[in-house]
């Protein structure tokens, strides 16, 4: 891994760590899944890797975790029963105001062209796409760049060379593409196009405030503190690899319209309502399911650009 000076790893340092209290202090920010369900993502991933995938992806997760601040890798380190790789998939939400372009350079890489082609240099965007619910609706609230641009981008590039931050976006889009809210956006208004910014602002009577972040919780599934490693299995085998359909290895497009396939059931609570417990009970089989799909197509990414040798 190149080394940087002293000077420039303490500015790089500070840089990121304001970032990631820039996030964290910003109310509403849509996250994916949180934190666990992100690690639980990429653990299933590795669990599901070949020798060669494996040993691979250690490699380019220690170097990740070597350039990222202390305050980052104490929260990587919190997580009980993860793998470094599995740990790095919840990173992007921490640093999402910082540009992308610093993002790779603080790792002594460089950023694949395709993700640096937008205006828009930070990697808020590259988490969701907000595609317009109900299909019947005349409002777009699609932006560029979206996740399943990046998504594409990043695996395509990822073939060609393998790298540390890539590595990272790569898991994290995992998780993103598979989170319903991710994917859809609701028209708030009948006369103008209202976005709801994917749940965030359709507001529910739960301890999460909104639809968005009830999905980001699993429902209530990933507030608790799991065993990573344990957690990871559980939802395998609830959601074993043999009865899922996978599709093709890297369709990111295939993962968001299945998400938006789940808008009917999501948006089922009237807004300021309480969803029924069998809203609960139902929406946390659904995450199960989709974190465990999320699990094996990232693993299938892996496995194809590292075969076994």
């Amino acid at each position: 891994m190149e080394n940087s000076s002293s000077k420039g790893t303490a500015l790089s340092t500070m840089a990121i760590s304001v970032v990631a209290f820039s996030v964290v202090a910003l109310p509403n920010t849509a996250m994916a899944w949180n934190y666990q369900g992100h690690v639980a993502v990429g653990e299933i991933a590795y669990q599901n890797l070949n020798d060669t995938a494996r040993h691979q992806v250690d490699i380019l997760a220690e170097k990740a975790y070597e350039s990222l601040p202390a305050d980052v890798q104490k929260k990587m380190d919190s997580f009980e029963g993860a793998s470094r790789f599995a740990a790095l998939a919840m990173v992007p939400d921490m640093i999402r105001k910082q540009p992308a372009s610093e993002v790779w350079e603080e790792m002594g890489e460089t950023i694949p062209a395709p993700l640096n082609q937008w205006d828009e240099k930070q990697t808020g965007q590259w988490h969701y796409i907000n595609l317009t619910y109900p299909a019947t609706s005349q409002c777009n609230f699609v932006k560029e760049p979206n996740i399943r641009q990046v998504g594409t981008y990043l695996y395509s590039e990822f073939q060609q060379q393998p790298q540390a931050a890539s590595l990272m976006f790569l898991s994290h889009i995992a998780g993103d593409s598979h989170q319903p809210m991710h994917s859809v956006a609701y028209s708030l208004s009948k006369w103008r196009c209202k976005s709801d910014f994917g749940g965030n602002l359709y507001t529910l009577d739960v301890p999460e405030k909104d639809l968005h972040h009830l999905w980001d919780s699993g429902m209530g599934l990933l507030e608790k503190p799991h065993n990573i490693h344990e957690f990871a299995a559980s939802l395998q085998e609830a959601y074993p690899r043999a009865d899922m359909m996978l599709g093709d290895t890297g369709d990111v497009s295939l993962w968001v319209e299945e998400s938006y396939d789940l808008a009917d059931f999501a948006y089922q609570p009237k807004i300021d309502s309480k969803p029924s417990q069998a809203y609960i009970e139902q929406g946390q089989e659904k995450i199960k399911q989709r974190l465990a799909k999320a699990g094996y197509r990232l693993a299938d990414e892996l496995n194809t650009v590292f075969p076994q040798q």
